[in-house]
C-alpha cells in the first residue's frame, strides 16, 4: 500500500495512472476502486485543489479511453466522477483546510442524504420499486429458491434506500482514511493512529442517530425519507464505535486480540447485525460519555 501511495505522489501522471487504472480494476473487484478515490484524496490532502482538478481531469479522459476500448462503454467515468472522485475532492480538501477528521466524515455522510432525498424525489414509492427491482433479479432462480428468497425481499425492499447511501457514504469514508493514513505514513509516521483513535462525531450526529431511532421504531406514516436516514447516522456512529475500540486497547496496552475478536464478531454473518449495532449505540453514547477517559486509565499510548 505504501508503495502505491509513493507512486501517486510521484507526479501528476503517476496519479493519473494509478487512479485511472485502479478505477477500471475496480469493475472487475469493486474494492479496487476505492484505491482510485484514495489516489485523489491523497493528492488534495498533499497537494491541494488545483492539483487534484488535474488528476481528476485526466484520470477521467483516461478512463473514458480504456472504458471505450475494453467495455465499449466511454461513460465510465461519470460514475466514478459522481459517486467518489468529486466527494473525496470535497471531503479531502475540507481535512486539509480544517485538520478535523469528524468535520470531514460529517460531510460525508451529506452526500449520502442528498442520495437519499434525491431518490425519494425521483421515485414515488421506493419500497415498491426496489421490490420490483429485487425481484427481477431472482427471477432466473429455481423456483423453490424464489419461493425462500421472495418473503427475505419484501422485507429488504424497505431497506434498500437507507442501506444505498449508508454503503456509498461507505466507500466515501473508506477512501479518505485510506488516503489519510497513506499521508500519514509517509509524512507523519503515526500520525493517522493518534487521529483515529481521538475521534469525536460530536453529540449533534450523537442526538440525530437517538432521534432517528427513535422514529424507527415508531414507524409514524409518511416518514420513511426520514427513516432511511437511520444507517447513514449508525455508520457514523460505528465509526466512533471503532475509534473507542482502538482507542481504549492502545491506552490501556491490551492486547490486539481483542481488536481481532471485535472484527471477527463484526464480520460473522449470525451475529454481524447485532455486533454492528452494539458497537454503533457504544460510538452514540460515547460522545456523552467518553469512554476513553472513564476507562482509559491505564498504560498511555
Amino acid at each position: 500500500m505504501r508503495f502505491l501511495a509513493n507512486n501517486i505522489m510521484r507526479g501528476s501522471m503517476a496519479a493519473i495512472l494509478v487512479t485511472s487504472v485502479t478505477a477500471m480494476l475496480g469493475l472487475l473487484l469493486p474494492p479496487l476502486g476505492y484505491l482510485s478515490a484514495a489516489a485523489i484524496g491523497l493528492v488534495t490532502l498533499r497537494l491541494g485543489l488545483t492539483e487534484a482538478l488535474k488528476v481528476i481531469s485526466g484520470a477521467a479522459l483516461a478512463t473514458a479511453v480504456l472504458g471505450g476500448l475494453l467495455v465499449g462503454n466511454p461513460m465510465l467515468p461519470l460514475a466514478f466522477l459522481v459517486a467518489l472522485w468529486l466527494p473525496l475532492l470535497v471531503t479531502a480538501w475540507s481535512l486539509r483546510r480544517t485538520a478535523d477528521l469528524a468535520r470531514s466524515l460529517r460531510l460525508s455522510a451529506l452526500f449520502g442524504v442528498i442520495l437519499i432525498f434525491a431518490f425519494h424525489a425521483v421515485i414515488d414509492n421506493p419500497t415498491e420499486w426496489w421490490l420490483q427491482f429485487l425481484r427481477q433479479m431472482v427471477e432466473q432462480a429455481p423456483v423453490e429458491q424464489q419461493d425462500i428468497l421472495l418473503p427475505i425481499l419484501e422485507q429488504l425492499a424497505g431497506l434498500m434506500t437507507g442501506m444505498v447511501g449508508a454503503a456509498t457514504v461507505l466507500g466515501i469514508i473508506l477512501s479518505l482514511l485510506l488516503a489519510r493514513w497513506w499521508q500519514a505514513s509517509l509524512y507523519n509516521p503515526g500520525g493517522f493512529r493518534h487521529e483515529f483513535h481521538a475521534l469525536r462525531l460530536g453529540n449533534i450526529v450523537a442526538g440525530v442517530a437517538a432521534l432517528l431511532l427513535i422514529v424507527a421504531w415508531l414507524q409514524p406514516a409518511g416518514w420513511q425519507v426520514i427513516i432511511d436516514l437511520l444507517p447513514l447516522a449508525l455508520l457514523l456512529c460505528l465509526l466512533q464505535g471503532l475509534a473507542v475500540a482502538h482507542g481504549l486497547v492502545a491506552k490501556r496496552g491490551a492486547s490486539t486480540g481483542w481488536l481481532v475478536a471485535m472484527y471477527a464478531l463484526l464480520l460473522l454473518p449470525i451475529v454481524a447485525t447485532q455486533a454492528v449495532l452494539l458497537m454503533a449505540v457504544v460510538g452514540m453514547m460515547d460522545n456523552w460519555l467518553d469512554f476513553r477517559v472513564r476507562m482509559g486509565a491505564g498504560r498511555s499510548e
